[in-house]
Order: structure tokens, then C-alpha cells, then sequence
């Protein structure tokens, strides 16, 4: 009777332990293949466009109101050591604009390896001052999708503490010679957004502007929209003084209202 036991056991044993290799296995092939079509998302950026292609970080974000900065000349030196966490610290032009209800201190430096252009702006009521918020853009000139996101990072750890409301993204910015055809604009789309294992949600053509926001779940950040979420934007310009198509792919789509998700 204990030998039958024993045996009962083992084989249930057994058992548990092939399923769990069987499912160990099954989980190692997943995550391959993700990993595998997150590299093929990551890799059609540099099918953005055929010549000029750019790299671009965006970051936006709101003082916590302890971080404000108070005085004028002061703003001015927090720009400069933002900079400076950025590696930016020589030929920098800073100048200032006034609004009616705001004050805005901007930092601008064009080099050989990136354009960048940091604005403080101070929201005022009355004399006090109601909120502060900081824009940030950096262009890489030839840079791609891996270059701009190392860049995003760098900038997050550099800013997020200070900030609320704080949000950023990743894209890719390239040229294509003349005004496409609204066909040929739905076919470069189309073309982009299976490389990214992607969906549209929301397409918009008006005037020379074509706009699709998607989502891929080769992407981790995304926000609601509506009943679903969204967190690629492609859009498509027509310069007409340039006579170029301009055309850029953002990661995650911050142009569209909506709920983190």
C-alpha cells in the first residue's frame, strides 16, 4: 500500500514538474518574440522619411510649487544648471519675453550634436505668481529612435523630481521630397504602423496635416482614449516653402487628451 503511494506521488510529481517546464518553456518563447517585435517596432523609426532624419526629445512639466523660482536673474541661472546636467555649458543664448498674464526665460544652444531649446515660463495673477512650467525640445541632427530615448531618460532623472504633471516623448523626424498624394501618405502609414505591430484608433487628414494616432503593444506608456489607448502619433506636413513632406513618428503620443493607462 505505501509502495502504491509512493508511486501515486511520483507521478503526480512528475506531472507538475513537466508542466511547469512546459509552461517555463512557453513563457521563454513569449517574451523572445516580444523582445523581437519591440526590436522590429524600434527598428522601422529608421524608416521615418528617406533623407535628413532627426531624433527629437520633448519634455514638459509643471514646478512643484516648493521648486518655484522666484527671481527673475535666478531663472536664468536654474535654465543654465539644467543645461549643464544635459552636458550643455558654452555658446548659449538666453533671452527673455513678456506676455501680459507671463514671463518667459529661454535658453536656446545650437551645436554640431544637438539643438536644444529649454523655456521657463512664469504664470502670473495679480503680481503673484500661480504656477511655473518648463518646456524642453532637443533635436539630434541624424540621431534615431535609440539616441533620443537615451536622451529622454537622461532628462527624466535630471527633472522629474522637481516636476508634476510631467510628461515626454520620443520621436523620429524625416523628409520626403515634394507634397505626397493622400493615397501615398495612407500607404507610408500603413507601411509604419504593421512594422510597428501597430492599430490606428484615430486618423485625420485637414489641409496638409495627416494625423493617425495608434497604439502597439511594443510600447509600454500609452493614454486613454475614449474606451481605448493610444500612445503612437504619426503626422505628415506639407512644407510648401521647403516643398518637402515632413514627417514624424512621437512615442507616446502626448498630443491627445487622456487618462494615463
Amino acid at each position: 500500500m505505501e509502495g502504491y503511494r509512493m508511486q501515486r506521488w511520483l507521478k503526480r510529481a512528475g506531472l507538475i514538474l513537466f508542466f511547469g517546464l512546459w509552461a517555463a518553456a512557453g513563457l521563454q518563447i513569449w517574451a523572445k518574440k516580444q523582445e523581437s517585435r519591440e526590436m522590429e517596432a524600434v527598428a522601422a523609426f529608421s524608416n521615418i522619411g528617406t533623407d535628413n532624419r532627426s531624433g527629437i526629445v520633448q519634455y514638459y512639466g509643471k514646478l512643484k510649487k516648493e521648486k518655484q523660482v522666484q527671481m527673475l536673474e535666478r531663472r536664468e541661472e536654474y535654465l543654465r544648471q539644467i543645461a549643464a546636467s544635459l552636458g550643455i555649458s558654452s555658446q548659449i543664448l538666453v533671452y527673455r519675453t513678456y506676455g501680459e498674464d507671463s514671463q518667459s526665460v529661454v535658453l536656446q544652444k545650437e551645436g554640431a550634436n544637438a539643438d536644444t531649446v529649454l523655456r521657463l515660463v512664469t504664470w502670473r495673477e495679480k503680481g503673484a505668481i500661480t504656477g511655473q512650467s518648463l518646456y524642453a525640445n532637443v533635436t539630434i541632427p541624424g540621431g534615431g529612435f535609440e539616441e533620443a530615448q537615451t536622451l529622454r531618460t537622461k532628462m527624466q532623472n535630471v527633472l522629474d523630481e522637481t516636476m508634476e504633471s510631467k510628461r515626454s516623448s520620443v520621436a523620429v523626424q524625416g523628409f520626403y521630397l515634394g507634397n505626397l498624394s493622400e493615397e501615398k501618405k495612407e500607404a507610408i502609414a500603413e507601411q509604419l504602423l504593421e512594422d510597428m505591430h501597430a492599430r490606428t484608433v484615430i486618423k485625420n487628414q485637414d489641409g496638409n496635416l495627416y494625423t493617425v494616432y495608434a497604439y502597439s503593444p511594443c510600447f509600454s506608456e500609452s493614454v486613454r482614449q475614449g474606451t481605448t489607448r493610444v500612445n503612437l502619433a504619426l503626422t505628415m506636413y506639407y512644407n510648401s516653402r521647403t516643398q518637402q513632406t515632413e514627417i514624424c513618428a512621437a512615442v507616446p503620443a502626448i498630443g491627445v487628451s487622456g487618462e494615463s493607462a
